[in-house]
This record gives structure tokens, C-alpha cells and sequence, in this order.
């Protein structure tokens, strides 16, 4: 095999074969002419260290050059678009290859910078966006999700693909550019998904991306939307009306009051007056609970401690026997404020479950801690409820003087906070449990009690 001799160098030798027979010639020319022997070796010393001399440049200059150009293109292969190669004076073919690799690295430097500008926006997009995102390979494994696939499948690793695959089984039967309404399990979460699937390639290989969207969430997110706006206009136009009611009743018994009481009819008639007060003052109060639904604000999380929040809960019904059956505290990040009012309903209501069928009932509440969820469960010893399906019903109620909107409240409170909340009737014994699910954010710090 030929040994292939460097450019810099083949240019050194061709300019090395020009000068020397040039100077080969001149030297006979000169022992033609009978010039002095010491006069031509002292021509022949300096032409040879001129032509020496100038085969140096131009292999340094050749060299500089090419080394430069070589290494901003190696430096582009590893990415590294900041460096440019200096230009050499004038003009030239190594001057125009030094200009086009300059601003091939500048036009690769502004495109990387727009591709990094992109990808953060799309992970952006990814990481906020309330639709779960999964990327599976060809065998089938998990290669991402986003943060909302992780709520949905209560999952914290994007490596734990080995108790998801039967999670995503059903994505056999889906084909790609299709979507899917179906009735499925994940993350213990039993609901109703749209699923739509869809091919990209990436290193030559067939991957599915995956979208799952809990449409009931959706539905009951514009349901309450729906409500919240009825509740608002509805308490303005009543509110509107009730408070001239309430003043006006009130300023006509004042003034009724101060006249003489032998008229006639004016007991009667303060009596009306004042049922009329009542009930407009009544109604306004009434109208204000509705309210609620509309205002809820967003939750205001710090690390709570469940033992101390239910004993705090607990304390509000001393002549209620409530037994917690979990010795371990656990710490999560929660509105107290908002959760306590969960407590305090859900409490509530099982202590007036009782009152007719079981007043010496108990109310049993416990909890663990199982895949990143936080569950609590909380059974009474009451009548249980026969009407499951309405029972988050906004405005439906079985207590007689039942508002309707306790158990719509403590729904919204826990969905705000990426939970779930469900209601059904004890099996083996009289009275309903109530299941709480809340994902952990933070380390759970178990600690035994005494109960």
C-alpha cells in the first residue's frame, strides 16, 4: 500500500524541485564564466539558505492553516460551535475554505441554540401541560413520562416500567392516529380515559406516544365551572333583591314599633314583618353557603402531620367515640386548613348518620402509606347512604335541612390537591367507609404513638 504523503508537504517538495534545478543552473552559469570558487559557494550557501528557509514558511503557513480549520471542525463534531479559525491576509483558496468554515459553525451555532430554545419550550409544554404523555420503545418499555403521567399512574421513577406493563396492556389494541374512549384501572385509579397513540421513529426504531386524558376529571371540572358560574349569578340577582327585603322589613318595624300599641293588627303586623326579616336574613345566609363552590381558593400546601390534624378534628366531637386504628404519623404536604375542613364534614356527617340508627355508634378511621399514595379510610356504624350515584351531586342532599354541597366541597378540596376521594357502603356491616388518596411530595416521616 502507497504511503500517502501530507498536502503540506507535497506542496513543500514541488516548490523545493522548482527552486533547486533553478539553482543548480545558476551555480553552472557561474563555473561556465570562471567566477571565483569562494564566490560561488557563498551563492550557493545563501540560495540554499533562502530556498530552506522559504520550504519552511510555507510548510509552517500550510500547516497553520490546516490544523486550525481541523480542529474548529473537530470541536463542531463535539459540539462546540464557539470557536472560529483566524484568517490569513489577502485572498486565497485556504482563505475562502477558513471564511466557509466559519460560518458553517455560526449558522450550526444559532440552529443549535434554536433547537435548545425549542426543546426547553416543548419540556415546558411536557411537564405542565394536564395530559399523561408516555414514549414506549418497540419492546414495549417506558422511555418517558411526564410529571402528570406519574400523578396518573402513581409512579415517582421513570425507570419503573416492570409495574406498568400491565397498566398499558390495553395499548395492544389500540393502532396509531386512533382515538379510544374505554373504562380502565391505573394507578388504583379506576375512570374513564381517552387514549390516542401515536408512531415516531427514533435511531431507526418504531416508538408509540402515548396520550391519556381522565375525561371524567375533564367533565367534572366543566360541570363545576357550570355550577360555580350558576352559583355566582344566581346569589347576585337573589342578593340583590334580599338585602333592600331585609332593610326595609327591618326599618318598617322600628318604625311600627314606636306607634302607639292600640292600633290594630300591629302585633300582626310586626310579626309578618319580622318573619319576613328572618327569612330574607335566613335565605341570604343560605345563598352565602352556596358560595363556597365558587371561591374556593387554591390550596396553600406545608408539611402537615395527619395524627395531630385528626386528634385536633377529634377534640370538636368529644361525645362521639372515634378510634384511630393507625399508630404511625405520617408528614404531607397539604392546605391544613382546607383538609381540616374535610375532616370536619366527612366527621360530621357520620355522627348524624348515626344519631337515629346508632347513636352509640363508632367511627373508625385509619391510614397507610402504599406507592407514593397517601390512603385514609374512615367507616361509620350508621344507616349508610342509598342514593351512592348522587351523592356529589351539587345541591343534593338527604338530610332535611341539607345544603347539598358538603361532600361536592370536600371532593373539590381533595381533587385540587391531585387526590381522590370515594364513597361506598360497608359490606359485612351497617354504615358507609370513606376512602382519601393523596400523592406524597415529600419524604413520610412514620413515628409510633400511643392511641
Amino acid at each position: 500500500m502507497p504511503i500517502k504523503i501530507p498536502l503540506e508537504q507535497q506542496l513543500v517538495r514541488l516548490a523545493l524541485c522548482t527552486s533547486v534545478p533553478l539553482l543548480l543552473i545558476l551555480l553552472w552559469t557561474m563555473v561556465y564564466a570562471g567566477i571565483s570558487i569562494w564566490l560561488i559557494l557563498l551563492t550557493l550557501l545563501i540560495s540554499g539558505g533562502l530556498i530552506s528557509y522559504t520550504a519552511y514558511l510555507i510548510h509552517r503557513k500550510l500547516t497553520y492553516q490546516f490544523r486550525s480549520v481541523s480542529n474548529l471542525v473537530s470541536t463542531m463534531a463535539h459540539g462546540d460551535y464557539s470557536l472560529r479559525a483566524r484568517r490569513a491576509n489577502g485572498s486565497g483558496a485556504v482563505n475562502e475554505l477558513t471564511l466557509a468554515v466559519n460560518t458553517l459553525a455560526e449558522r450550526l451555532s444559532h440552529q443549535r441554540w434554536e433547537s435548545i430554545e425549542s426543546q426547553l419550550l416543548l419540556q415546558t409544554i411536557i411537564e405542565h401541560i394536564d395530559v399523561a404523555i408516555l414514549a414506549l420503545n418497540e419492546s414495549g418499555e417506558l422511555r418517558l413520562l411526564n410529571p402528570a403521567a406519574r400523578t396518573l399512574l402513581k409512579t415517582e421513577s421513570s425507570d419503573a416500567t416492570s409495574s406498568l406493563q400491565d397498566q398499558l396492556s390495553f395499548l395492544q389494541t389500540v393502532t396509531s392516529g386512533e382515538h379510544q374512549v374505554v373504562e380502565l384501572s391505573l394507578g388504583h385509579q379506576q375512570g374513564r380515559f381517552n387514549i390516542h397513540v401515536e408512531e415516531f421513529r427514533e435511531a431507526g426504531k418504531q416508538h408509540k406516544l402515548l396520550f391519556i386524558t381522565d375525561v371524567r376529571r375533564l367533565l367534572r371540572r366543566e360541570e363545576n365551572k357550570a355550577w360555580q358560574s350558576l352559583v355566582r349569578v344566581i346569589s347576585h340577582e337573589i342578593n340583590n333583591s334580599l338585602s333592600p327585603i331585609a332593610s326595609l322589613s327591618q326599618t318598617l318595624m322600628r318604625l311600627i314599633q314606636k306607634q302607639p300599641e292600640h292600633i290594630a293588627g300591629r302585633e300582626d303586623l310586626l310579626a309578618g314583618l319580622n318573619i319576613i326579616s328572618e327569612r330574607a336574613t335566613g335565605l341570604g345566609q343560605f345563598i352565602d353557603s352556596y358560595k363556597q363552590l365558587a371561591k374556593l381558593p387554591e390550596p396553600q400546601k406545608q408539611p402537615t402531620s395527619i395524627f395531630s390534624m385528626i386528634n385536633k378534628v377529634r377534640a370538636l366531637l368529644k361525645e362521639t367515640t372515634i378510634e384511630i386504628e393507625t399508630a404511625d404519623d405520617v408528614i404531607i404536604d397539604i392546605d391544613p386548613l382546607q383538609i381540616e375542613q374535610v375532616f370536619i364534614n366527612l366527621l360530621k356527617n357520620a355522627v348524624e348518620a348515626m344519631a337515629h340508627t346508632n347513636p352509640r355508634g363508632r367511627i373508625y378511621i385509619a391510614w397507610t402509606v402504599k406507592e407514593a399514595m397517601f390512603q385514609l379510610t374512615l367507616c361509620d356504624e350508621g344507616c349508610g347512604i342509598s342514593n351512592l350515584d348522587n351523592m356529589f351531586v351539587p345541591f343534593y342532599s338527604t338530610k332535611k335541612h341539607g345544603t347539598g354541597i358538603g361532600l361536592v366541597l370536600c371532593r373539590q378540596i381533595i381533587e385540587a390537591h391531585d387526590g381522590r376521594i370515594t364513597i361506598t357502603n360497608q359490606t359485612n356491616a351497617p354504615g358507609c367507609c370513606v376512602r382519601i388518596e393523596l400523592p406524597l411530595s415529600l419524604t413520610t416521616l412514620p413515628h409510633a404513638r400511643a392511641v
